[in-house]
């Protein structure tokens, strides 16, 4: 197979013990992803060279995997252990149109990559928030970004795909041309094909004023106030966006909010974000900033090459609930922070995301997107991502991120208000994400997998990233995410 794909790709597949292998599988930002060993690596530069990869591997049956950004953080999310991993780092176009109203991005790029090139113009495309984000599964996926309240999530501003299919064939999808694919990239992530170039809306842009604001863990009414009064005031918030979060800092537990506001100056003290600004605060680092600092900044707090873990799940809103999963995971985790190599600062981090009105109005543009979540009440995503260094650490952190996701949905399913929801780019590898799009969706997606992909290609022969038909991973007690003896599901 080696020597049909180097006829394909002269100089460009890569296999075991080669500097060049281990060069392009060091790429990836997480250690478990880094670990994975394919049998060999391949980095088309052009569509056509992977439509002639595709047929390849269609005819021998191999198993492959796909790479853009790599920024997954469990292995079997972009990588794979045995078989072809696709890398498109090469596919890194960045093409600006004529009238500066699209612009058309490569896979392969970063977003750091893509806002360097546009910034400088006085331009901005809805982007990722740390810049290291690879544009391919973000885009696919969900894409929560600073300027979602204002224009939607990243998949509701794609206007069209450049894909090449199982078959080879390399297709476009957009409102007017396969209408229903040009959907179901729009959420249903890596499962109909391979996605080459995506034509992304343009927006102008100003720079921005944002940063950190660090409270005292008694403040937890006040600033719990302040996010939900930010989320469901949908015409006042679209210049703005915040992340609530609990972590540790120097020993101390603190409520935590990344605010921005999308033009270059303070926001207003009577604004939504001026409310987080009237809270007495321990810290504040805000101020005017390019937005490629912002995400570098994002970027550094989540260093690569280390042990991850991500762990979320959504509800409605309910203060009682939000306070109840912070205060659980400072339980939870409580006793992890003080085992050897244990840095509580990296370990403890949670935080919250409000999706408000407007995003979810955003997500019925050009005929909507295939998430399910057209016409429902606003919504929380939460998420718990802590890293550490050492993996005898692994099966004890697994256990708190388990039992605070436990606790926490049984609460909101006492109170009314749960919500099966997954975020596909934040999903832990045991979640059954489509599940969580509802039955029509899910149905939807199915019926365009079987018209474009007929083989299975990318449900059976792609073996990394998940699946129409379940998790990414088989459900298995023994594994670390799954190491929650005392937790009921």
């Amino acid at each position: 197979m080696v020597k049909l794909l180097r006829a394909a790709i002269p100089e460009r597949v890569y296999v075991r013990d080669t500097p060049e292998y281990e060069d392009a599988r060091n790429g990836f930002w997480a250690l478990e992803q880094a670990q994975c060993k394919p049998h060999c690596i391949i980095q088309p530069c052009k569509s056509q060279e992977l439509s002639d990869v595709m047929r390849i591997l269609r005819n021998t049956g191999s198993p492959f995997g796909v790479k853009s950004g790599g920024h997954g953080r469990l292995a079997g999310e972009s990588s794979v252990s045995s078989g072809v991993l696709i890398d498109l780092k090469r596919l890194d176009k960045v093409e600006l149109s004529a009238d500066k109203t699209s612009c058309k991005v490569g896979p392969g790029n970063n977003w750091k990559s893509v806002y360097g090139h546009l910034n400088p113009q006085g331009l901005m495309v809805v982007g990722g928030r740390a810049s290291t984000v690879g544009v391919g599964g973000f885009c696919v996926s969900g894409g929560i970004s600073f300027f979602s309240n204002r224009y939607g999530w990243a998949l509701d501003n794609v206007l069209s795909f450049e894909v090449v299919l199982g078959d080879g064939s390399i297709v476009h999808a957009s409102p007017e041309s396969n209408a229903d694919l040009y959907k179901a990239l729009r959420g249903g992530g890596a499962n109909f094909g391979i996605v080459t170039e995506f034509t992304l809306s343009v927006y102008p842009y100003q720079g921005l004023w944002g940063g950190g604001i660090a409270y005292d863990w008694q403040q937890a009414d006040d600033v719990i106030d302040a996010f939900i009064a930010y989320g469901n005031d949908y015409v006042g918030n679209r210049d703005s966006s915040v992340i609530l979060a609990a972590l540790i800092y120097e020993g101390q537990w603190l409520y935590h909010t990344d605010i921005e506001h999308l033009k270059p100056t303070e926001p207003d003290r009577d604004s939504v974000l001026g409310r987080f600004l009237q809270i007495p605060s321990l810290d504040i680092t805000a101020g005017p900033a390019s937005l490629s600092e912002r995400t570098d900044s994002i970027a550094s707090h989540t260093p690569r090459g280390i042990h991850n873990g991500y762990y979320t799940f959504c509800t409605k809103v309910d203060k009682r609930i939000i306070k109840f999963f912070f205060e659980t995971w400072r339980a939870e985790t409580d006793g992890i922070i003080k085992e050897p190599g244990i840095d509580g600062s990296s370990l403890a981090l949670a935080d919250i995301n409000f999706v408000p009105q407007n995003i979810i109005d955003a997500m019925s543009k050009n005929g909507g997107n295939a998430l399910g979540r057209a016409g429902k009440e606003p919504f929380l995503v939460y998420l718990l991502e802590p890293n550490w260094s050492n993996p005898n650490n692994s099966q004890h952190i697994w256990k708190a991120m388990r039992a605070t996701v436990v606790k926490t949905l049984s609460m909101a399913k006492e109170l009314g208000k749960e919500d099966d929801y997954v975020y596909l780019n934040y999903a832990n590898p045991f979640q059954d994400v489509f599940y969580g799009y509802g039955k029509d969706s899910k149905a939807f997606l199915t019926g365009v997998s079987r018209k474009y992909d007929p083989d299975g290609l990318f449900q059976f022969q792609r073996k990394a990233g998940w699946h129409l038909n379940g998790p990414l991973r088989p459900v298995d007690k023994k594994a670390p995410w799954h190491a929650a003896d005392s937790v009921q599901d």
